[in-house]
């Protein structure tokens, strides 16, 4: 053999040992959670005028699952069942108390962040990834807690009609520097690059608090809105007219302002505005962050998830913000990128945030975790039309729960009233389908996907002596 070709085998050789250690080199993850964002984002399509560039970008790079769900529309409860993996009718943590170790039936629960860390990972956060000072209790999972800056500084006087000033809306901060949310993007893509540099891989958990109320950002997000030619949510007078009262009950007693009082008030176009100036903001923010990953250099060995906590009323049925057990409420943003992910792909299959975890063990070829409510979303990631029977799940207290199909929305409160949506010709969820005999098939075939066990509400929740809440917090 010539002296030539024994070279070019060694450098063939050389260089598939090359790819080889490439392909085994571990996944990182960049794991980037974002309060209160429903689908006013351009490729979802919730509002024609939403601005999010960089949400749409991050879109195009891999999966955007359309029919993702929270599993509870509130703060504290959607998150801890993400991050424990378990369903909130197994946790019995249903509203803003306790926090994720306050339940008995949740108190020894392996996070996802004491998985990745058990598996070597170095675990790193900042923002808003637990409710409130739920974090102290999981100190312990993480190598680096970066403190978030003080609470949002708001004006000595609310800039809006509102007497609430937790529900407060208007042009407010000079620069988006003068932001949290913004300092923590900037943390973010700064520490990526650092994290990069690391032979340990690293997990990532960055919390973003935008969207949620008080709505304050600079002024010139607001200047991509102008209220002269903004669109509202087209609502109806009787959007309410087939609930039960035990579902207007729970759902129309909590502290966000009453759709009645924003129209005689003319606020209903400023609080689109700002939602939407709000949106915009956030996706800047976002964009930071994956600027900085880009320029880390380790964006083709980390899996990047975004996710929202929960869904967002403005308007719709005669609602604001969440609480409910509908569309508006449940459904959530989700995207998933992998350097071994088809680019620019979508699924509509239903799907829960209680997927991410056992989804990111499997990304991330770690061993698998047995008594994991969700399962790995893998196959709709890679596949169009892989098989999935299982609707989503989303939970408002004890023994209420709506069920997400592809086509259906069902809901059974624990007063057994029942509503039955059938999305291919009722995306607004108007017509209650649930009293049709014609449909009973359809109900029967749901219902096997409730849950037959629902824990007792944990001490020191809202609401714990009453099936319904009685306290209304802000979340």
């Amino acid at each position: 053999m010539s002296p030539n070709r024994k070279f070019l085998i060694s450098s063939l050789v050389l260089f598939a040992l090359g790819l080889s250690a490439l392909s085994a080199k571990p996944m990182n993850v960049l794991f980037i959670a974002i309060d209160d964002l429903n689908d006013w984002i351009g490729v979802y399509g919730g509002h024609p005028q939403a601005q999010t560039p960089h949400l749409d970008r991050l879109a195009g790079r891999g999966t955007t699952v359309l029919n993702a769900h929270c599993q509870a529309p509130i703060c504290n409860p959607t998150r801890v069942s993400m991050i424990s993996g378990l369903l909130p009718s197994k946790t019995g943590v249903y509203f803003l108390q306790p926090g994720l170790r306050g339940a008995s039936e949740n108190a020894d629960a392996e996070t996802l962040f004491q998985y990745f860390k058990r598996q070597g990972y170095y675990i790193t956060t900042r923002g808003k990834i637990f409710h409130g000072s739920t974090i102290n209790a999981e100190q312990e999972s993480f190598d680096e807690i970066i403190a978030a800056p003080l609470p949002k500084p708001r004006p000595k006087l609310p800039l809006s009609s509102s007497s609430n000033r937790a529900w407060d809306w208007g042009p407010w901060f000079e620069k988006d520097e003068d932001t949290q949310d913004f300092q923590t993007a900037l943390w973010g893509a700064e520490r990526l690059g650092e994290l990069a540099d690391q032979k340990q891989p690293f997990f990532m958990a960055i919390g973003f608090s935008n969207p949620h109320v008080p709505l304050y950002v600079p002024q010139k997000w607001f200047d991509l809105y102008p209220r002269d030619t903004l669109q509202l949510p087209e609502v109806l007078a009787s959007d309410r007219d087939q609930l039960s009262k035990y579902a207007k009950d729970l759902t129309f007693g909590h502290i966000a302002p009453k759709h009645d009082w924003v129209v005689k008030s003319e606020e209903w176009t400023p609080l689109v505005q700002s939602y939407l100036a709000c949106v915009s903001f956030v996706d800047q923010c976002i964009g930071t962050v994956l600027d900085g990953l880009a320029q880390s250099g380790a964006a083709d060995n980390t899996i990047i998830v975004l996710w929202s906590d929960h869904g967002f009323h403005l308007g719709e049925k005669m609602h604001w913000a969440k609480r409910t057990l509908w569309e508006e409420s449940t459904r959530v943003p989700m995207m998933i990128v992998g350097p071994e992910l088809p680019a620019g792909h979508q699924t509509t299959k239903p799907v829960g945030l209680i997927d991410i975890y056992p989804t990111l063990i499997d990304l991330c070829s770690l061993p698998p975790k047995t008594g994991l409510d969700g399962i790995s979303l893998k196959p709709l990631l890679t596949a169009t039309e892989a098989e999935w029977d299982r609707p989503a799940i989303t939970t408002f207290g004890p023994n209420n729960h709506s069920l997400r199909s592809e086509r259906w929305r069902y809901i059974r409160y624990d007063d057994g009233s029942e509503e039955l949506y059938d999305h291919d010709k009722d995306p607004r969820e108007r017509t209650n389908l649930a009293t049709r005999p014609e449909y009973r098939s359809v109900i029967k075939k749901l219902s096997q996907w409730i849950p037959t066990h629902n824990a007792t509400i944990a001490p020191g929740s809202s609401g714990s002596g009453s099936p319904l809440y009685s306290e209304f917090e802000q979340d």
